[in-house]
């Protein structure tokens, strides 16, 4: 009997333990775990010119990756960041939808014109959004990360260098 009490004591100790450990982990993780969209890296471009990014969306993602751009364009409209002026940042941004995939990846293809470009503002979408709208920034960032296809790029920025201007 005694050695059974004594098996016992232990299988109780070291459950606790083991239960204890399990709880100090899961409240570490809660209270260290970062926002994954405001962990996102940045997005700069680098010359006085303009810039592409390539959108690599799903086609039945269309209307999510739209609509995720209409919160971008508000967040860029309304922005207080005092660091990079956003409304500049915003005129000379537009998004264009091609009317064929040419990745063959079934993808509907959207391009990111910025023309000139803001050297050194982050054009990262998810912190634009996040300096707007902070209380929807994991849903904007789940629908904007889901809206590409599952290929390997999902994204493709380009630097333009200015060759020859026809107009002048």
């Amino acid at each position: 009997m005694r050695w059974y009490r004594k098996q016992s004591m232990r299988r109780i100790l070291l459950g606790g333990a083991f239960a204890a450990t399990l709880a100090v982990g899961v409240a570490f993780g809660a209270l260290l775990t970062t926002n994954e969209a405001a962990a996102q890296p940045s997005v700069t471009f680098t010359g006085p010119n303009a810039a592409l990014m390539f959108h690599f969306v799903d086609p039945g993602a269309q209307g999510d990756y739209e609509g995720v751009m209409q919160k971008l364009k508000d967040a860029l409209q309304q922005s207080e960041n005092t660091e990079t002026d956003r409304q500049a940042q915003a005129r000379g941004w537009r998004v264009f939808k091609a009317n064929a995939d040419f990745t063959g990846q079934g993808a509907v293809p959207y391009v990111w014109h910025i023309d000139p470009v803001m050297n050194g503002a982050n054009y990262a979408a998810a912190t634009i959004m996040n300096e707007v709208f902070p209380a929807d920034i994991e849903a904007l960032f789940n629908t904007y990360n889901g809206s590409f296809t599952p290929g390997q790029v999902k994204q493709l920025p380009v630097n333009l260098e200015l060759v020859v201007d026809f107009g002048n």
